[in-house]
């Protein structure tokens, strides 16, 4: 079985040709970790997401209305809990309803933590709020032995090259999001147990020569992507400039 180390250099590997940038290999790391949030290891993470979920619906329907990133955190939490492990969150069609959901909670989270800064007459730039909402998305999905080293580099990574909120292209967030999730996936093909990733439209359980059809096809689209639209290195010019 990989351990979270390998999850997680895989989803920077798989997510790298494809990201616009180096801040959207974050959302790539994050998405190596959600497979695993079914796991009977993260039950505390559930709880506590659940827990966190109903908190921030109640407080913010008093203070905002209704809000639908607070009822998302409240509906992964009870995906991960009720999924059975190398279940829903292992299939093709799990980590895609999961990229999307997890793109819309941020999304929504922070326009409305803006509002109420604003109705505080408090003005916060909007790294401030990313950094905010990865921190807490991070705190549930990372594992805890590398989640200071998470929040320290992202904290460096935001202070030197501040993002706006408006200038993320979502679209990519997404695919980082969907690729990392799936790099996870094709490191547990290669676990003696497999992995059934085709449910519910296949049941069958698929190895290591599934794995690697999967990471040619990554290695031809990568290819592909690269020579078409450039090579990733050019997004750490501003480092050296």
């Amino acid at each position: 079985m990989s351990n979270y180390r390998n999850h997680a250099i895989g989803g920077l590997i798989f997510a790298l040709p494809f990201a616009p940038g180096i801040f959207y290999l974050f959302f790539a790391l994050l998405g190596a970790s959600i497979p695993d949030m079914d796991h009977d290891n993260n039950i505390n993470k559930v709880g506590t997401m659940l827990i966190w979920g109903v908190i921030l619906s109640v407080f913010l329907f008093f203070v905002d209305g209704l809000n639908i990133s607070a009822l998302l955190l409240v509906g992964l939490a009870i995906i991960f809990y009720i999924s059975k492990h190398r279940g829903f969150t292992h299939t093709i069609l799990g980590i895609t309803i999961l990229s999307y959901v997890f793109l819309l909670m941020i999304m929504g989270f922070i326009p409305v933590f803006m509002r109420l800064s604003l109705n505080l007459g408090i003005s916060i730039p909007t790294v401030v709020y990313i950094f905010v909402i990865m921190a807490i998305i991070g705190y549930f999905i990372i594992s805890r032995r590398y989640y200071i080293l998470y929040l320290a580099v992202l904290l460096v990574y935001l202070y030197l090259f501040p993002i706006d909120y408006l200038s993320i292209n979502w679209l990519s967030v997404f695919l980082m999001f969907f690729l990392g999730a799936l790099s996870h996936i094709i490191l547990d093909l290669f676990t003696p147990s497999g992995v059934s990733f085709l449910q519910p439209f296949n049941d069958s359980k698929f190895h290591s020569n599934i794995a690697w059809i999967l990471i040619i096809l990554w290695l031809l689209a990568s290819v592909y992507t690269l020579c078409n639209y450039g090579s990733f290195i050019n997004n750490f010019t501003p480092i050296f400039t």
